[in-house]
């Protein structure tokens, strides 16, 4: 007992050592006269529950690339095709439009007046725009195995009127998943807006009136940033400047005739500020912003000149997205690349071929079972686990 827990003096156990060593699923045996599973048996049952707890974070881990990849690829397809199609220059749009409320309020005013003038325009973006809102909920951090685990013991200790926390490390829980949807989805609206933007451009700016509050979304790009380096992502950092660089261009496109020329600088310099905070990043750290330069000198013409915006993916982007598709199996062990991204290498653990990681494109394979250079096995990730103290 006392291998696994702090005994008092009457070696009774007290609670479990934060040393405890973490288990894989197959460390779990079964029974030995009929083969039985023994997951039901309270003796085993820290055990079982730990190595359940342990496989489900590395699974997830696994499912954030595997479930991201598909949507962030389709995206910058829909964006092209959208900003390709003809506008219906025949239609009748209103004189003044007002877009105001939050950012989903919004999408739905603009989708209205879009599908009264330009029909179903917006129908393939506003489907994704669903698909990945569902998927964001599914990798909130409070859906995940721990922090549901820790809902679960407050419950109970509230009922049983025990006091004391569950207490673990925030590193446990996986945001990767998170903040890459959160960003994906900023840069859908945000290519909704100008889009919109662009078709009031060919219809003539000069008769219709348009009035968009885009403060709201500037808070959530804020909010992206913010996040993005509480935790280490340094894309999403660099798309969080991007994107607020973005809105900055559009708010300047369509600033109202009284002291046009002074909101037009003041939104330029606004702008500039932001993208000069992107670059930065990107000179900083290159290997992890891979594309996302080209995407932010981009925005910088754009927001620079008086043509109504097109939002791109450079293609080095989503050569980067591409790579993140690898399947790795997670069925060997786990490393973290030289800028701490975690993957598997499947079957027996070693690296026998070049490969590269997916967050990031750094070398993280092989040969002859020799990892590249800056390649850790994750050994922290374990431990990570044991600091639960489950």
């Amino acid at each position: 007992m006392g291998k696994h827990y702090e005994l008092d003096a009457n070696n009774k156990p007290l609670v479990i050592k934060a040393s405890s060593t973490p288990f894989s699923i197959e460390n779990i045996r079964s029974c030995a006269t009929c083969r039985g599973p023994l997951r039901d048996i309270a003796r085993y049952g820290r055990l079982i529950r730990r190595a359940i707890l342990d496989e489900s974070t590395k699974k997830l881990i696994l499912l954030l690339n595997q479930q991201y990849v598909p949507l962030a690829q389709e995206l910058p397809v829909l964006i092209e095709k959208m900003q390709n199609l003809p506008s219906d220059k025949q239609s009748s749009w209103p004189s003044s439009i007002t877009i105001s409320g939050n950012r989903n309020d919004q999408v739905k005013m603009m989708h209205e007046i879009i599908k009264s003038t330009n029909g179903d325009r917006w129908n393939g973006m506003l489907d994704l725009r669903i698909r990945i809102g569902k998927y964001r909920s599914r990798v909130e951090p409070h859906e995940q195995p721990f922090e549901r685990v820790r809902i679960m013991v407050g419950d109970a200790q509230r009922r049983k009127k025990i006091t004391g926390d569950l207490n673990f490390p925030s590193s446990i829980l996986q945001t990767k998943g998170y903040i890459q949807a959160t960003a994906l989805l900023l840069r859908l609206d945000i290519a909704l807006f100008a889009d919109f933007s662009s078709l009031i451009f060919r219809k003539g700016a000069n008769e219709i009136s348009l009035k968009i509050d885009l403060q709201g979304t500037k808070n959530d790009c804020g909010l992206l940033t913010r996040v993005a380096h509480e935790h280490d992502r340094v894309p999403q950092q660099v798309e969080g400047f991007l994107y607020l660089a973005q809105l900055c261009g559009l708010e300047r496109a369509h600033v109202p005739h009284l002291d046009r020329e002074v909101n037009r600088n003041k939104y330029l310099l606004e702008g500039l500020l932001f993208i000069n905070e992107a670059r930065k990043r990107c000179m900083s750290y290159p290997g992890q912003t891979r594309g996302l330069s080209d995407e932010v000198d981009c925005a910088e013409t754009m927001l620079r000149g008086t043509a109504f915006w097109s939002i791109i993916t450079s293609r080095e982007r989503m050569e980067v997205i591409s790579a993140m598709a690898q399947k790795f199996q997670g069925t060997g062990h786990w490393f973290y690349c030289r800028n701490g991204h975690p993957f598997t290498i499947g079957e027996c653990g070693g690296a026998v071929e070049t490969t590269f990681c997916p967050d990031c494109g750094a070398p993280v394979g092989g040969e002859n079972h020799q990892v590249a250079a800056g390649v850790t096995l994750a050994e922290d990730l374990e431990q990570r686990l044991t600091e639960m103290g489950i």
